[in-house]
């Protein structure tokens, strides 16, 4: 149960993170760096179109490993490695 309740600890400070207002999306100007993909989403079956920059984009990447590294690191804390 321990190690359930902290494998789960980055999932919930991951969804804690502010998303962008859909306005804001939808107002984004497109430029050469914008690259638009679409992606389906668990539980539905439509797919949703998301467009991001080349920094939004390292962004992203960023967080992902962020999110990881915490993974490995209370992981490491539950089993004593």
């Amino acid at each position: 149960m321990k190690r359930l309740l902290l494998s789960l600890l980055p999932l919930t400070l991951a969804a804690c993170a502010a998303a962008p207002d859909r306005q804001e999306v939808a107002l984004a100007p497109l430029d050469k760096d914008t690259i638009c993909e679409r992606e389906s989403t668990t539980g539905t079956s439509l797919p949703k179109t998301r467009c991001r920059t080349a920094e939004q984009r390292r962004a992203d990447q960023a967080g992902v490993q962020q999110a990881e590294e915490s993974r490995r690191t209370f992981q490491g804390l539950t089993t004593g490695k």
